[in-house]
């Protein structure tokens, strides 16, 4: 199989359009990992696993991680689309290489997002919450992307102490850089989701957890050098079976 999905599901009526988005040429596999039942136009999709957890958006990748079996990882937020042939394009790009990963561009919402085109955007150290001494001033970020499912394995995937993506995601795309792991920065954007400021729809508990919880143990881990870049893959294990600034 060539191509593994990972998604992380509260948003059940958008499954369908999200899985109708993927224009890949070989056989992929959508995993959703959810407290919930699939709906019913999901159900006969062969290339569709369903993983029943109640735990936090980024234990929930990590199972779905364990179980994948694509030769390519990639995931996505269940409240958005991939857009046009980029995944495929990043399949094409990472073939006959050896310890790469394509790291690509994504838009949020309906607004202006020109800044998130610019290739200065993806620089972690342009961003001040990730100016850290820990963090090389050339790593890339890893929000929306395609890494090899080895590798990824290898590193031990995303670390479970992070409860949402984007620390979790920044945290991964540092320990790749640091393991020697080479970036190919892709020019097209491959996915496009919505834009809940703060506490808005359904945003609140992710809000919440990125700036109370998983803001200040990125800064903790990465103030200094001397993390390290590989972790263990069960590290899930450790986390609650219950995210409950969620499911309370």
């Amino acid at each position: 199989m060539k191509l593994s999905i990972l998604v992380p599901g509260i948003r059940i009526a958008n499954w369908e359009k999200l899985y109708n988005s993927v224009n890949v040429k070989d056989e992929w596999e959508m995993i959703i990992i959810t407290p919930y039942d699939l709906p019913d136009n999901m159900k006969d999709k062969k290339n569709v696993v369903h993983i029943i957890d109640w735990g936090t958006p980024i234990r929930c990748q990590q199972l779905g991680l364990i179980q994948a079996k694509g030769e390519y990882i990639s995931w996505a937020a269940d409240d958005g689309i991939y857009i046009g042939g980029a995944l495929q394009n990043a399949i094409d790009m990472l073939e006959n290489t050896e310890k790469t990963v394509v790291m690509s561009r994504y838009r949020e919402g309906n607004g202006n997002t020109d800044s998130m085109m610019q290739d200065e955007y993806y620089y972690l150290h342009h961003h001040a919450s990730c100016q850290l001494a820990g963090i090389p001033k050339d790593c890339l970020m890893l929000n929306c992307g395609l890494v090899p499912r080895k590798l990824l394995i290898e590193v031990g995937g995303w670390d479970c102490q992070f409860e949402v993506c984007p620390y979790s995601y920044n945290d991964l795309a540092v320990r790749l850089n640091l393991y020697g792991v080479k970036f190919i920065m892709q020019d097209e954007c491959m996915f496009k989701c919505s834009h809940m400021p703060g506490k808005e729809g359904d945003h609140g508990p992710i809000h919440d957890a990125q700036t109370i919880h998983d803001e200040p143990l990125f800064q903790q881990l990465w103030a200094n050098e001397g993390r390290k870049s590989v972790i263990l893959i069960t590290n899930w294990e450790s986390t609650p079976d219950k995210w409950v600034r969620r499911f309370n």
